[in-house]
């Protein structure tokens, strides 16, 4: 079905208040465009993914060259976001503290080789700083020590990389405010509604409930809400993240799953020890396991970037996968298997943590792409609708610029971005890794079953 950008002044509705949804919302606002957001949460959202202390800001993606120049392209937007909150008294969103990568072995592995490369190529050279030995990491980086004696022997860091993370700022000898991943979402959504952005929140007012259609049923246009209230537009624009495999159908294009996170809070000898740590990743290319630095209340968060988890409602006849969050099911931890998976994994990399209890775990939901790869194109079969999707879990260290990418494809302006974001055909529900960081060698475990059961409270405890 051929697709019809908008006309100046077109209004537009967006489904889904997260990284995505605001980034574009701010975007189409510059543009004068009349932009509506509906979310079924208060902005930001409880259960969203980017709803966390910290997330990872990276330009080293292998192969994946587009991503990496998509990173170069955020990172000034980051500095001035920087900016902005400085002269609101604010803390920073962005902590340039560099990206550590360790490799088991004494050569690093193809990911970390190729991202140097281009990296390299791509003029920032001067970020490299490799580790050709053992000794030469502990002697800058202590911290990792223990990983260094277990095999972790060769390693490079890019200086530019960092995180949204909580960070303190000091102004005039105190403390002024504390942000995090969270806070990214609410620096946007301030900047949404300076522009003129209007929001529509809450479970019945702001929640999609169905696509409204011409009398053919193939020009959207508007949304029904959970409330019964029908809200007409000239465009939609679905970013629901992982629930937008369960809005449309989609085929094997999207896919909800979950990832295991947990956090310490470690002992403040080990916080001391710890300072100045920069984001790291354990071998990430094959066991799919990175860290960051401790935060400002104390707390140190590790995630698992792998081939994860899914969960099925039983509700639904479909059989189609959706997200299981702590919202709807508040007692839930992480599965048996990501627990003991993250615990072997420190035993080595980071042995101090068998006698700490994990205090906090979640399962963080991404919205997947076979391939990795983003989805945001036209819908085929429907006139007026923009599919903003497939973070794949690698999303929000682009929210200060991945909206005007979104833009340029609801304009109808192709690009390198356009064509591979494109709706595509896949041949199987085969999962790979676009940036080389995800460690997918199998099936997804089906939440709550088996192995893949919730781990109990006295199960996070520290390994006796």
């Amino acid at each position: 079905m051929t697709y019809t950008p908008p006309t100046p002044g077109s209004k537009i509705i967006i489904v889904g208040g997260g990284a995505f949804g605001l980034s574009t919302a701010y975007a189409l606002s510059l543009k004068k465009y009349n932009v509506w957001v509906f979310d079924r949460n208060i902005i930001p959202s409880a259960d969203a993914s980017s709803t966390d202390i910290n997330k990872c800001v990276r330009m080293d993606y292998g192969e994946d060259l587009l991503s990496m120049q998509l990173t170069m392209e955020a990172l000034p937007h980051w500095h001035q976001w920087n900016k902005e909150r400085n002269e609101m008294g604010l803390s920073p969103v962005f902590h340039q503290t560099g990206s550590l990568l360790l490799c088991k072995g004494n050569k690093l592995s193809d990911y970390e080789r190729s991202s140097m490369k281009h990296v390299r190529e791509a003029g920032y050279g001067h970020t490299i700083q490799e580790f050709q030995t053992p000794e030469s990491i502990i002697k800058q980086f202590p911290q990792f020590k223990d990983a260094v004696n277990n095999g972790y022997r060769t390693a490079y860091l890019n200086t530019a990389a960092g995180l949204s993370s909580v960070v303190a700022i000091v102004v005039d000898g105190k403390e002024r405010g504390w942000c995090d991943s969270s806070e990214t979402i609410k620096h946007l959504y301030k900047k949404c509604m300076d522009h003129g952005v209007q929001f529509v929140t809450g479970s019945d007012r702001g929640a999609f409930e169905k696509f409204i259609f011409k009398n053919d049923q193939q020009e959207v246009q508007g949304i029904q809400t959970r409330d019964q209230i029908k809200h007409l537009a000239d465009h939609v624009i679905l970013a629901a993240g992982p629930w937008t495999a369960s809005l449309l159908d989609f085929g094997n294009r999207l896919q909800a799953t979950g990832q295991a996170v947990i956090q310490f809070t470690p002992p403040k000898e080990f916080v001391e020890k710890f300072k100045n740590a920069p984001v790291y990743g354990g071998d990430i290319s094959r066991t799919g396991f990175y860290g960051f630095p401790i935060n400002a209340e104390g707390k140190m968060k590790i995630a698992s970037h792998s081939v994860g988890y899914v969960y099925y409602d039983s509700n639904r006849s479909d059989h189609i996968c959706v997200p299981r969050t702590q919202v709807s099911h508040e007692k839930d931890t992480i599965p048996l298997k990501g627990l003991n998976n993250f615990r072997d994994f420190l035993n080595e990399f980071m042995p101090e943590t068998n006698d700490w209890d994990i205090t906090y775990s979640r399962v963080c939901w991404y919205s997947d792409t076979p391939d990795g790869k983003f989805l945001i194109a036209p819908y085929p079969n429907y006139k007026n609708l923009i599919i903003a999707s497939g973070d794949s879990g690698h999303a929000m260290k682009f929210t200060p610029n991945i909206g005007f990418k979104i833009a340029q494809i609801v304009e109808g302006v192709e690009s390198d971005y356009s064509r591979a974001w494109a709706w595509r055909d896949y041949k199987d529900d085969a999962m790979s890794s676009s940036d080389g960081t995800r460690n997918i060698t199998s099936k997804p475990l089906t939440l709550g079953v088996g192995e893949a059961r919730m781990a109990s409270l006295d199960e996070l405890k520290a390994r006796k």
